[in-house]
């Protein structure tokens, strides 16, 4: 049986790299994204570059469901690319897996997205929606014999199904170098 949207997953690793090895973990990076799509479910990776004195890359994979997921974390592929980038980073990589997630949590003393760039993002696709899918929706069904209160309800549902499943896992990757400055 075919896993729902709503297993989506994603593993959030965070690798301290050494200054003079960032070359060699860039070309690590697209070995571990080529063995990563020889997996069911592959949906990409999204790549958080350090900048400025920062030796931290985070690198998010997306999976379809948590099944798929847990297929590669525990995969041999997986443990032979990590034990291959072992002598490029400072200390031992940091992971964190969670389902469904729009800001995946900070690892344990690392950075968070500020609220207010939460809020902006989550606003920036939220009140467009708000606009756009009950006028839809209305065009849609006008004419129908809908009891009152449908379409607010339809709507509600239509706006929180795209900002779950299609929108902000899109949105959140397009502009993560933005979310964590």
């Amino acid at each position: 049986m075919k896993d729902s949207v709503a297993d989506r997953a994603a593993l959030l690793v965070r690798h301290a790299v050494r200054p003079a090895a960032r070359g060699r973990y860039e070309a690590w990076i697209t070995e571990v994204t080529s063995e990563c799509r020889r997996f069911a479910g592959f949906q990409g990776t999204a790549v958080i570059r350090p900048e400025g004195r920062d030796t931290s890359y985070t690198l998010l994979v997306h999976f379809d469901s948590d099944a798929q997921l847990q297929a590669w974390v525990g995969s041999e592929q997986r443990r032979r690319l990590v034990e291959e980038l072992r002598p490029l980073l400072l200390r031992t990589e940091r992971l964190r897996a969670g389902v469904g997630l729009w800001f995946t949590p900070a690892l344990a003393g690392e950075r968070q997205p500020k609220p207010y760039k939460q809020f902006l993002l989550t606003f920036s696709a939220i009140y467009p929606l708000s606009q756009g899918v009950p006028a839809l929706l209305r065009t849609l069904t006008e004419g129908w014999p809908l009891p009152a209160g449908a379409i607010p309800l339809l709507s509600a549902g239509l706006i929180v199904w795209l900002m779950v499943y299609v929108i902000m896992p899109r949105y959140v990757r397009a502009v993560s170098g933005w979310l964590l400055r």
